[in-house]
């Protein structure tokens, strides 16, 4: 797993994906990024990471639900945001 999200209790957390796909929110579209219209999806764990790089959030798994986050994301073990 490179892309992940560190919890304060320690746990990490993979990315979400539909349908195969990785599921991330632009920017641009700020507090509506999170809607399916504005969905940004990617094949890659590769462009998934560039994407995360350039400030994208991504879909993660929590206990209930995925949410789409931003912060105490890691790629290979070194946290990006």
């Amino acid at each position: 797993m490179r892309i992940y999200r560190l919890t304060s209790d320690g746990q990490k957390w993979p990315p979400a994906q539909k349908d195969g796909l990785f599921v991330l929110g632009d920017p641009e579209a700020r507090e509506i990024k999170h809607h399916k219209k504005n969905e940004v999806l990617v094949r890659t764990e590769e462009e998934a990471i560039r994407l995360i790089l350039k400030g994208f959030s991504i879909r993660i798994e929590t206990k209930t639900r995925p949410s789409l986050v931003r912060r105490n994301i890691f790629v290979d073990g070194k946290r990006v945001s």
